[in-house]
């Protein structure tokens, strides 16, 4: 008796592991499945707005703007995509390894029932009456009969539910499978997307060069630059008010105190690695555009580096905002405590979360074009409070 429950209760139990482990990863798709909703959505606005201005040729920088944003969420579709094709796999191997488990348990169980069957052969259809009625009391019978119709029963339900577990598996794994085939599929439109999206970046290529030699496209361009560092400006002054929340956030995070955590940025002056390797195009400050004869402020570096290459977090703190901003691109900002942040722009492949933790050092995304009309770099920021420093005095030289 006590075999047969245990037999029938580790079942119970297995089957409880790969429901919950297969019901964690159902809110995980579900999560999933609404934020590739969402990203397609701004993919078909994008689309919409690409379309319209494709009849203004005026509209060049928008065009391009337009066009490097949708490269960008058409990539984040794919990762989200493939991210989701990874649970469906996990999900669809629960299931298998749920299957084969309970293959094995039924086969154990008919060899039981068989051994059982051959038992009463022999001893006779009466062997179960015989027990009883050889009891030396009415105890021990009461207890063979309780003995033997839990064994009946217990063999009985457990051969149920092993029955039951493998024919609502085998009808999950099809359909996930389905739905595997659906994703991958997906997977394939997506890529000949990014595809037709590439050809479109020769385009972008072309219309750089018209813009670089309009006069009023350019005007544009050094608004747009301007309209995204007071962007960047505001989101900080607004990150200045949450300061002393950021500084805990991260002290925990690290397992120090805040007064420990306000000084590691402090201290690291002269000190910091650089964000990326590669070449310095664009320094700190005021600069005057030749053509235009403006003067523009540069609130950071730029780093020219080739597509791909890893950018790292100068120092530990806080990932604050992960956002796209035209001019800047997709845009990471960390906050390190103490009112100091670093601004990353012109980046792709973010491999960190928003309100995540960063370690000094720690790959944080890829150089890309993204917002840029001078090709692949990095456009860098150092903050203290509300003010920007020069990157360059922070760097070690």
């Amino acid at each position: 008796m006590k075999k047969a429950v245990y037999i029938l209760l580790s079942i119970l139990i297995s089957f409880g592991l790969s429901s919950g482990q297969t019901e964690d990863l159902d809110k995980s798709i579900n999560s999933q499945s609404k934020k590739l909703k969402e990203i397609r959505k701004e993919i078909d606005r994008l689309n919409s707005k690409i379309n319209k201005t494709q009849k203004d040729e005026k509209a060049t920088l928008k065009q391009i703007q337009n066009l490097d944003k949708q490269i960008t969420m058409v990539t984040q579709l794919k990762r989200e995509l493939q991210k989701e094709r990874r649970l469906k796999e996990g999900q669809i191997n629960i299931l298998n390894e749920t299957i084969q488990t309970t293959d094995q348990k039924i086969l154990v169980m008919k060899e039981r029932a068989a051994r059982r069957a051959v038992r009463a052969y022999k001893l006779g259809r009466n062997r179960d009456i015989d027990l009883l009625l050889t009891s030396g009391d009415i105890h021990q019978a009461l207890r063979r009969s309780t003995y033997l119709s839990a064994i009946n029963n217990a063999e009985k339900i457990t051969l149920n539910e092993l029955q039951i577990m493998i024919r609502s598996n085998r009808a999950d794994q099809s359909n996930l499978e389905r739905r595997l085939g659906e994703v991958k599929r997906n997977i394939r439109e997506e890529e000949q997307a990014s595809r037709q999206i590439s050809a479109q970046q020769k385009k972008k290529e072309s219309k750089l060069n018209t813009l670089k030699r309009d006069r009023k496209s350019m005007q544009q361009q050094v608004k747009t630059k301007r309209a995204a560092a007071k962007q960047v400006e505001g989101m900080i002054q607004d990150f200045e008010k949450q300061k002393q929340q950021i500084l805990r956030d991260l002290a925990n995070s690290l397992g120090i105190t805040p007064e420990q955590a306000a000084k590691l940025f402090a201290e690291s002056k002269g000190k910091l690695s650089w964000p990326v390797q590669g070449k310095l195009v664009g320094r700190f400050g005021p600069h005057k555009n030749e053509k235009l004869g403006t003067i523009t402020t540069n609130p950071g570096i730029d780093i020219k580096a080739p597509k791909g290459t890893n950018v790292k977090a100068v120092m530990h703190g806080k990932v604050i905002a992960i956002t796209w901003i035209p001019g800047y691109g997709n845009t990471i900002i960390v906050g390190h405590g103490s009112s100091y942040y670093t601004v990353y722009a012109h980046i792709d492949n973010i491999q960190v979360n928003m309100n995540g933790y960063v370690l000094r050092d720690q790959v944080i995304a890829q150089v890309s074009d993204t917002g840029s009309l001078d090709g692949a770099r990095l456009h860098f920021e150092v903050w203290s409070g509300k003010d920007k420093v020069d990157p360059l005095k922070w760097l070690k030289r």
